[in-house]
């Protein structure tokens, strides 16, 4: 077991310099909050268990390994780079150089990578001057307002409410709801009229694109290559083009004005609750319905076995798409560097969410949909 030594002092320098981290954190001084508090613990938590297999366990290692000898072999082993296949001719054993000759040599060894790599350092030494002198120039995040009153209208929408024709004051995820859902509507209304009639075998490029999206969706859905259209795949289609589109909507930042006079920008429709809740529960009546068309009482029962179904696809929604506005609005209010980099953020948050919450719902509701309508071999 010599082998392991090595690397088991590494993670075990790794968690004492976690620990040191841990009592320093903070703003700069020694107070402890309750985050520094769990990372302390479980980092001594750690540590002692490191000491403890260290002491007790490694030296009562066999050949013959047991279970807990095996686990820690194999997660030691995925660690540790394997070493490289041997050539058919040996090659010949390098002498061992000097190291006070290898630190000479390090000057000229940093030189030549410097000169190769100039242009890189270039542009990376420009981007931090520039990011650097941007948030000197700011000032910082400025007065944005209570955080908890920010993340509490994130969530709950009841602070900053819209007048909806003058009638009744909405939140704004209801606003954005209804723009996305025109704007989807008008372009399939588009597509259908002009795109679609010009069709040809030889695809051109948004032919191409749009007959991809298509045929990747059906796939989720089951519906094979070839085969005729169902409606579980024009439900699946329509579905993942909504929270793909709706999760997108919130970065082009459109504004609206609140009962109060003030200028919110439209979130993404999915991140309030009762959006997400109507999806989920949408998606269960539909594979509900499904099964008790295709198979009758037993298509039903199979589905009312899945209650939960519409809970986790809604929470999965909500959350996912939640998170990436609240870790946004932390930026903006804690970050000093809120200089470029909340863009980066919200940009890489709405992208990963839109791509991830469309494909996992979508998916999901295929292979429900799959299992409450396909007859088992038992009933044919």
């Amino acid at each position: 077991m010599k082998e392991i030594k090595k690397p088991l002092l590494i993670w075990l320098g790794g968690m004492a310099g976690l620990l040191v981290l841990a009592l320093l954190a903070g703003g700069g001084t020694l107070t402890l909050r309750t985050g520094n508090v769990s990372a302390l613990l479980i980092t001594a938590i750690l540590l002692l268990s490191a000491a403890v297999i260290r002491a007790r366990v490694i030296p009562k290692f066999a050949i013959v390994p047991g279970r807990f000898q095996l686990l820690l072999e194999t997660l030691v082993g995925a660690f540790i780079p394997k070493p490289k296949a041997a050539k058919s001719a040996p090659r010949p054993r390098a002498v061992k150089k000097d190291r006070g000759e290898a630190l000479r040599r390090l000057p000229g060894v940093l030189g030549g990578w410097v000169a190769a790599n100039r242009t890189a350092l270039c542009v990376w030494l420009v981007l931090i001057a520039v990011l650097f002198a941007g948030v000197r120039l700011t000032g910082g995040h400025g007065d944005h307002g209570d955080v908890q009153v920010a993340m509490r209208d994130a969530v709950l929408h009841d602070v900053n409410r819209i007048s909806l024709f003058g009638v009744k004051d909405v939140n704004p995820a209801l606003i954005a709801a209804m723009t996305v859902t025109c704007i989807l509507l008008v372009a399939a209304v588009l597509i259908r009229l002009f795109v679609l009639p010009r069709f040809t075998e030889v695809p051109g490029k948004f032919q191409m694109v749009l007959e991809t999206i298509v045929g990747l969706l059906d796939g989720m859905a089951g519906v094979g290559a070839g085969e005729k259209p169902s409606f579980i795949g024009g439900y699946v289609f329509a579905a993942g083009v909504y929270i793909f589109s709706s999760t997108l909507f919130e970065l082009f930042g459109l504004q609206a004005v609140t009962t109060h006079g003030h200028s919110v920008a439209l979130p993404a429709p999915l991140s309030d609750v009762n959006a997400a809740i109507a999806m989920g529960c949408l998606s269960y009546l539909v594979i509900f319905f499904g099964g008790l068309v295709r198979r009758g009482g037993k298509g039903a029962g199979a589905a009312l076995k899945e209650f939960s179904l519409p809970v986790s696809m809604s929470f999965r929604l909500f959350g996912a798409l939640l998170s990436g506005l609240l870790v946004t609005e932390l930026v903006y209010h804690y970050v000093r560097l809120s200089y470029v980099l909340p863009v980066v953020v919200g940009v890489l948050f709405t992208l990963l969410h839109a791509l991830v919450q469309s494909y996992v719902l979508t998916m999901l509701v295929g292979m429900y949909y799959r299992e409450v309508t396909e007859e088992s071999t038992e009933e044919s």
